[in-house]
């Protein structure tokens, strides 16, 4: 069940065999005393005021989302009385982002001793109260103890906006995300060659004239008051277009030049200072460092070193990405940390590649590292726009890895024998990017991905149970969105739930959540976000075109919470034998790649199932026809651009158990096919087997991107 199933849920409800309560990530300990009394469930909840001014806006914000999250059968409200329901205690003693919560039959304790671990004890009060299960749902909380911190410290998620925007909303909503989630920090990708979303003040023809330095205070304070870090990164010297295209004066005419003259260096700090009048709550600052091609690599770790000593003294830590490689001395190669131009071991790399400088190599160099590694952490939305690069949350549940280093390209040689290093204080954490996105492929895609990777970074399990975590990751989602969506859309007659696919037409459906008070509901049907004046829902309506609908919840021409979408696609199907029949793979996927896409009857090149990795095994799909039947043509629908192909045998059966290949495409075609049709002698089967080794020559070969699995 991924994103548009979460949307597409009636109501607040659970399961009937869900445990007593679910949390993501799971607390390092909860111990439930069986033996004592839990609280009551009192009809209004009261949380005890606090003197920090930090603490209580946060505490109003657990107030506001717990009623919601109560579906407004309790109110919550903040009082001045210590035997309040839920009391907040400042301990010192405590971990910066530890916290401890105690339930017993008077009321709830948490203890912390910052903001962000206070945070994250609300994140997890917010699960607990909203997944609790008892015959009496109003009855008792259990008595429990939770004693919690993350096993590290940097848990980073990355937008991209200097390829594509996201808007100021979809921001706002991330860092609500990541705050439910416990996920540290929300990396902000600010510039690139196509994009300059930083509303520089001393650079204004860079900015690309979206979020302004209004909204990005705005944002700044939206984010510490929910414990989440915002980390700004300005890339140089590469992907540095824009800047020495509107300020050659400043920045210089050629990437070499920009890390090297004096008045480019004077340009990047001034950016840097708007960057820290801004961000001014995170200890770290990304200078980017990375893919600066044609600049001397002694060049590059001289400027990363100029901009570290000047971000150290802003009381600030550099991060850049894994850029130049060990510095050559002789026969021997000395780390970037040694020589006249070394990089300062105090930077800390994000390393994603593992080739310009492994991985193990960086460690053994003495250097801080946080593993951002293709596989399986990267999720790129990549040019031209109908191709996709990202694991599923199955396999990135099962394989992420604070010591592993790997990629899905399997012309790079960690994508067959991932670098593993000893665990080591030296590993700081992950960072998850989100590559060249558009937004509104961000929350289907990402969303799903996000809620494992949290689970994983706060509290590696030492066994990995993904049917156990896809329980909790339902339980808990609902929560979440009753406590930040207040309109829930459905739709009808889905071919594939959870990719929102539908044949023909569908009818939409737009329900407020109860919170007690009677609201307007707008909605669009382009994506963009709606506003009052917005078409208003005046009851369900048909949909015969592929949409993505987004619906706000207005109280007197202010929206509350934030705007729920769903990404509809209407395909208009040939009919054929395998035609929404049961189709299972080797390889699992989410949405909106899923297995079922394969007889959905949809033939588009953004129509296809993403399974990952289909080498060095191959990938075997199978699909069920019900019953016997004659065949005699299968036509194979694959993603083709650029002259890719996808490679596979194709096998039938009649029982399921002995299979007889009738057609294969094991070689190149000299003009690309976007389908192929096999015919062969009528044969009796029930079953149809593609089994493929992926989608060749173009970008990576590692993915199996078939479209449709046509049967006549």
């Amino acid at each position: 069940m991924y994103w548009n199933v979460f949307v597409i849920l009636c109501c607040l409800g659970f399961s009937t065999n869900a445990t007593a309560f679910d949390f993501v990530p799971s607390p390092v300990n909860t111990t439930v005393r069986s033996d004592e009394p839990g609280l009551v469930v009192p009809a209004t909840w009261s949380i005890a005021k606090t003197d920090d001014a930090a603490w209580q806006e946060h505490l109003q914000l657990l107030a506001e989302h717990l009623q919601h999250i109560c579906s407004g059968k309790q109110r919550v409200q903040v009082v001045e009385a210590a035997d309040a329901n839920i009391v907040v205690r400042r301990n010192e003693s405590l971990g910066f982002e530890s916290y401890t919560l105690q339930v017993n039959s008077k009321q709830i304790v948490i203890e912390a001793s910052s903001l962000k671990g206070l945070a994250h004890a609300s994140a997890t009060l917010m699960q607990f109260i909203g997944t609790h299960r008892h015959p009496n749902p109003l009855a008792a909380l259990p008595a429990v103890r939770i004693n919690d911190s993350p096993a590290v410290s940097y848990r980073s998620f990355m937008v991209d906006l200097g390829r594509n925007p996201h808007s100021f909303e979809v921001l706002k909503e991330t860092i609500d995300l990541l705050w439910f989630y416990k996920i540290d920090s929300l990396h902000l990708h600010l510039t690139d060659d196509q994009r300059f979303a930083w509303p520089s003040k001393a650079y204004p023809k860079l900015w690309d004239g979206l979020i302004t330095w209004e909204q990005f205070q705005e944002l700044e304070k939206y984010a510490v008051l929910r414990g989440v870090t915002l980390i700004p990164e300005l890339e140089v010297p590469g992907h540095s277009t824009l800047l020495r295209k509107h300020y050659p004066e400043v920045f210089g005419e050629s990437p070499t030049a920009l890390a090297s003259e004096d008045t480019a260096f004077e340009g990047i700090t001034t950016l840097l200072d708007d960057l820290l009048e801004v961000f001014q709550s995170t200890p770290y600052i990304h200078i980017g460092g990375d893919e600066a091609f044609g600049v001397p690599e002694d060049l590059q770790r001289k400027l990363i070193n100029r901009l570290h000593d000047y971000l150290r003294s802003k009381d600030r830590q550099t991060v850049v990405w894994e850029g130049p490689g060990p510095v050559e001395k002789g026969p021997v190669k000395k780390g970037p940390g040694e020589g006249d131009h070394g990089v300062h071991k105090d930077v800390i790399h994000l390393n994603w590649r593992t080739i310009n400088y492994p991985a193990d190599q960086m460690i053994k160099d003495g250097y801080r590292v946080v593993n951002a590694t293709w596989d399986p952490l990267y999720l790129v939305d990549h040019y031209p726009r109908i191709n996709f690069t990202m694991t599923s949350p199955e396999h990135l549940y099962q394989t992420l890895s604070l010591t592993r280093f790997g990629h899905v390209n399997p012309g790079i040689r960690t994508f067959a024998n991932p670098i593993e290093v000893e665990p080591s204080e030296q590993l700081l954490g992950f960072c998850m990017p989100w590559w060249e996105g558009r937004e509104v492929n961000y929350a289907p895609q990402c969303f799903p991905r996000i809620i494992p990777f949290a689970d994983v970074s706060w509290n590696p399990p030492t066994e990995r149970d993904f049917p156990a975590f896809s329980r909790r990751r339902d339980n808990v989602e609902a929560v979440r969105r009753s406590a930040f969506y207040p309109v829930e859309i459905r739709a009808t007659d889905l071919v594939v739930p959870d990719d929102g696919v539908f044949h023909e037409s569908t009818t939409i459906e737009l329900k407020t959540r109860p919170i007690g008070r009677e609201v307007a509901v707008c909605y669009t049907l382009d994506g963009s976000v709606p506003k009052p004046d917005s078409k208003r829902y005046d009851g369900p309506f048909e949909l015969a075109k592929s949409a993505t609908i987004r619906a706000a919840a207005f109280e007197s021409g202010t929206r509350l919470g934030h705007t729920t979408q769903l990404n509809l696609t209407a395909v208009s199907p040939v009919n054929h034998l395998a035609l929404g029949k049961p189709v299972s793979s080797t390889l699992s996927s989410a949405a909106p790649f899923s297995v079922e896409r394969l007889t959905d009857g949809g033939t588009g090149d953004l129509d296809f199932y993403l399974a990952y990795p289909a080498e060095p095994e191959p990938v075997t799909i199978t699909v069920d026809l019900e019953s016997v039947q004659s065949i005699q043509t299968i036509v194979v629908h694959a993603y083709t651009v650029s002259g890719s192909y996808e490679k596979y045998r194709v096998e039938i059966s009649r029982d399921g158990k002995d299979f007889t290949e009738v057609a294969s495409r094991l070689e190149k075609p000299e003009e690309p096919l976007h389908a192929v049709t096999h015919t062969f002698a009528p044969q009796e089967a029930r079953y149809i087997r593609v089994i493929s080794q992926g989608n060749k020559g173009y970008v990576f070969d590692s993915f199996s991107k078939l479209i449709e699995i046509e049967v006549h």
